[in-house]
């Protein structure tokens, strides 16, 4: 058996659990007849029992089966984890198959995510509590490359680009790195020196995308309304729509949705990166509370007529 039979036959059942609960036999009787079943393998009982423990550590989604009924069904699952695996495989079977016969069918981005071939070594870090020396370069100032060397914590994926957040051990501070701005990475053979800071993995909870603010910004209740237009339509939706299906932020929630408005709350740190998002929203939305949020939107608007005068 091949090793992308095994994939799909690992999405398959991912994807039947979490429609529904299954016995052993619905899950047989629909692997039998599923396009994923590229080999016309059976799915034993057996290779079911092997299966879960498998796909708990890998997609990290715990299944069990209920004995009262004999149905399995998904207990829990790191579903940003999973999801993002799955998506993953799904695109690279795709190509696999497909790959140079639907050339004119697949329009990829042309902003192709630059540094992933970090993810491993800086994991590989994480993991095993090292110290490791990057050759780095920043958007603005010098332009030289520098060597930092840095005891990494969590990587972060945000609009398209991934991030490492670190020690960087020479100033004693916690940093964000964009793997895009990474020439290359050193193994330098050296432990980690420092624990890490309590509960690090949260630390980007309160934050949209990745900056790095200091420890007076708190986060704060934000309530956004968005008014329906004339122009929204099937074709033309109101961005409020989008954020149904993509939240703006975990903490998001609705308040109040009317054919007239949409009114969203979340708690967030405000950090310019979630001002540059606001203000991407232009007319559609205003900026309820706090107050100091919506005159900084105002500040930015007017500052940016600014630039057509004539």
């Amino acid at each position: 058996m091949s090793l992308a039979n095994v994939f799909l036959r690992h999405r398959f059942i991912l994807e039947r659990l979490r429609v529904k609960p299954h016995t052993f036999e619905q899950l047989e009787h629909y692997w039998e007849i599923s396009e994923m079943n590229i080999e016309g393998q059976e799915l034993s009982q057996r290779t079911l029992q092997r299966d879960i423990p498998i796909i708990a550590a890998v997609y990290r989604v715990f299944i069990k089966c209920n004995r009262s009924n004999q149905e399995y069904y998904i207990i829990d699952e790191a579903e940003a984890f999973s999801q993002n695996l799955l998506e993953a495989f799904d695109v690279y079977h795709a190509l696999q198959n497909y790959y140079g016969k639907l050339s004119e069918s697949i329009l990829f981005d042309k902003r192709i995510p630059q540094g992933t071939q970090y993810l491993s070594p800086l994991l590989d870090a994480i993991e095993k509590q090292k110290q490791i020396e990057i050759h780095y370069h920043k958007f603005w100032g010098s332009k030289e490359v520098q060597i930092r060397t840095i005891e990494p914590y969590l990587l972060k994926e945000s609009q398209r680009r991934w991030y490492v957040l670190a020690l960087d051990v020479d100033k004693k501070l916690l940093r964000v790195f964009g793997l895009d701005r990474i020439k290359s990475i050193e193994d330098i053979g050296i432990k980690r020196m420092y624990d890490p800071p309590k509960e690090i993995e949260r630390f980007f909870d309160d934050i949209f995308g990745v900056w790095v603010d200091n420890d007076r910004t708190k986060a704060e209740k934000v309530i956004l309304s968005f008014k329906k237009q004339e122009g929204d339509s099937f074709f033309i939706p109101n961005p409020a729509e989008y954020l149904r299906a993509m939240p703006l932020h975990r903490s998001q929630v609705f308040i109040k949705d009317t054919p007239e408005e949409m009114i969203l709350s979340l708690k967030v740190k405000i950090t310019p990166d979630f001002v540059k998002e606001i203000l991407s929203y232009g007319a559609y939305v205003r900026v309820i509370e706090p107050q100091h949020l919506a005159d900084r939107i105002k500040t930015e608007i007017k500052n940016a007529l600014q630039l057509y005068d004539i």
